[in-house]
């Protein structure tokens, strides 16, 4: 089983005799059995130990891994076609731990992050099927708006760390947004896409504390399936736990007194 980009002429390998050209989703992801050409991992493996046609190309979506891809090309072997099969949209690994600030592989929805010109960065959507925001509401065939917010989320603070947080390494980095305009064009479905960011404003001047303006696209199969307008700010992480800490024991002790003074704690 072979990998490429997808540069591959898709409409060469379908005109192939017998050959076929399917879309690949991770079994969280059954819906999308509903739609001609889209195989769930269960599903096409089944197929092919039942002696089923072997597809000239696999176009990977989301919720399929490396494990899940060795697990596919062990069934592959067993037909001896492991190394004819083309399989194609797959971005690489996740990205680091320290770029997106998540501590299960998992719940990281970036991969392959990449400069793309001054201030502006791309990454590939990889979406685990064990994500933390799939666990309990996945239904039709589209993925879940919450995804493409952690998404684009995680996007800006990747892009934070890898362009400015490596200068000041001795720091560590406490990245909130203050603001976010989302606005969703299309459904997005388990399919491949890729997410770009463009640092439109900054103010970088004081290391304990900057601010940034970015511009976000979501776009798969050649359209745009959201954008968003978001401010963020990265804050020394000393500086913004003096002030978290200040502002938590000012709201636990309003609301402390308003209990007290509606005497409550009198009855």
């Amino acid at each position: 089983m072979s990998s490429a980009s997808s540069g591959i002429d898709l409409a060469s390998r379908e005109d192939q005799v017998g050959a076929t050209v399917v879309c690949l989703v991770g079994d969280r992801f059954a819906g999308m059995r509903a739609v001609p050409g889209v195989h769930t991992l269960s599903e096409l493996v089944g197929d092919l130990r039942r002696g089923g046609p072997v597809p000239a190309a696999i176009v990977v979506g989301q919720g399929v891994g490396e494990y899940e891809l060795d697990y596919l090309h062990s069934v592959l072997a067993k037909r001896g076609n492991a190394n004819e099969t083309v399989v194609l949209g797959i971005d690489g690994a996740p990205v680091a731990r320290s770029l997106v600030h998540k501590h299960r592989e998992q719940n990281v929805l970036l991969s392959d992050l990449r400069p793309v010109a001054a201030g502006r960065w791309e990454a590939g959507l990889v979406v685990h099927g064990e994500n933390e925001l799939l666990l309990d509401h996945q239904t039709g065939q589209h993925v879940q708006g919450m995804v493409v917010t952690e998404a684009m989320r995680q996007m800006f603070i990747a892009v934070f760390e890898a362009e400015h947080g490596v200068r000041y390494p001795e720091r560590h980095y406490y990245v909130v947004w203050n603001s976010i305009d989302l606005t969703f064009e299309s459904f997005l479905f388990p399919l491949p896409a890729r997410l770009t960011c463009e640092i439109v404003e900054s103010s970088v001047e004081d290391p304990e504390r900057m601010t940034f303006r970015a511009r976000m696209d979501l776009a798969q199969s050649g359209a745009v399936a959201a954008h968003a307008d978001i401010r963020f700010a990265a804050f020394d992480d000393h500086r913004i736990k003096r002030s978290e800490l200040r502002r938590a024991t000012s709201a636990v002790e309003s609301l402390v007194g308003r209990t007290t003074g509606e005497g409550v704690l009198n009855r």
